[in-house]
């Protein structure tokens, strides 16, 4: 396919661009909310986030590299760039939802929501230049211990 055809798809470089990022978020989507709406109860349902993440982040270690590099990169008409710290404000605003709802369901301890949320989402962002500094992990113990720790973070304080 020669780069007329495709410029004159998307318009421009810019909107390719925009569009191989969507294109990536789009394909993790279906099986996450898949494997949340499955889920019973809060822990449950954030465990499936988690595990969903690091797993789409495993085996789409190339596709998020790309995206990683247009996040980084793009640059609008202005010269800023394209994407902003709005833009993972929407990914660390569900998870911080998830962590609110726990809590008022009494499943969740106190803990600082947003705080949390940005440790886990920046977690999750992280995971592609992780698995490729370090091929041999293993994504599924990793997925484990992620979940074990964040529990560990939300869990309700046992009094006696």
């Amino acid at each position: 396919m020669s780069k007329s055809v495709v410029l004159y798809h998307f318009g421009s470089k810019q909107e390719l661009l925009e569009a191989a990022v969507e294109e990536v978020y789009a394909k993790a989507a279906p099986d996450l909310l898949a494997a949340m709406e499955s889920a019973q109860g809060h822990r449950e349902k954030l465990d499936a986030y988690l595990h969903g993440c690091v797993m789409f982040a495993w085996t789409n270690q190339q596709r998020l590299a790309g995206v990683g590099e247009i996040f980084r990169n793009l640059r609008d008409s202005d010269g800023r760039l394209r994407y902003s710290h709005a833009d993972s404000d929407a990914l660390i605003s569900v998870v911080e939802q998830m962590l609110l709802n726990g809590q008022h369901a009494g499943e969740f301890g106190h803990v600082h929501a947003r705080t949390v949320a940005v440790m886990i989402r920046s977690t999750i962002d992280a995971l592609p230049g992780v698995f490729a500094a370090e091929p041999g992990t293993d994504a599924l113990a990793f997925s484990t211990r992620l979940c074990e720790a964040v529990g560990r973070m939300v869990a309700k304080e046992m009094t006696s």
